[in-house]
């Protein structure tokens, strides 16, 4: 069997088993702080631009900080706004799915998500020309 162990920190990670190199596998912090930002974007529904990320590492988990606006349907579009979800049961959704793929991301436990909503993102009115 064969070893591969990275050095310490978030993008650290041993992992053994048959077939593997011997050799050390580090990730950027960068690396998982983007990676997280994109999770993140796309599972709340706004620009990635727009979403902050913080990363805190523990020995064998990682806790993750978002700062981002959430998505909000235009308040003149009565239908959409009797049709959403509410923004705390959105955010707690997402905070679920976040933690989740993010742990599957960086194969180690993700012990908390904080979410900070530093805004509202609404759609862009269409013009017609």
């Amino acid at each position: 069997m064969t070893t591969v162990t990275a050095s310490p920190g978030v993008g650290s990670r041993t992992v053994a088993g048959p077939g593997l190199p011997a050799g050390r596998v580090n990730i950027a912090d960068r690396v998982l702080q983007k990676t997280a930002e994109r999770a993140a974007a796309e599972i709340i529904g706004v620009d990635a631009k727009s979403v902050h990320v913080e990363i805190v590492s523990a020995r064998d988990t990682a806790a993750v900080r978002v700062t981002t606006p959430f998505p909000v349907p235009r308040l003149d579009d009565t239908e959409a706004v009797r049709a959403a979800t509410p923004v705390l049961e959105a955010a707690r959704v997402a905070q679920g799915e976040l933690k989740s793929r993010l742990a599957r991301l960086f194969g180690r436990e993700i012990s908390r998500v904080d979410l900070t909503i530093s805004g509202a993102s609404a759609p862009q009115r269409k013009r017609v020309l």
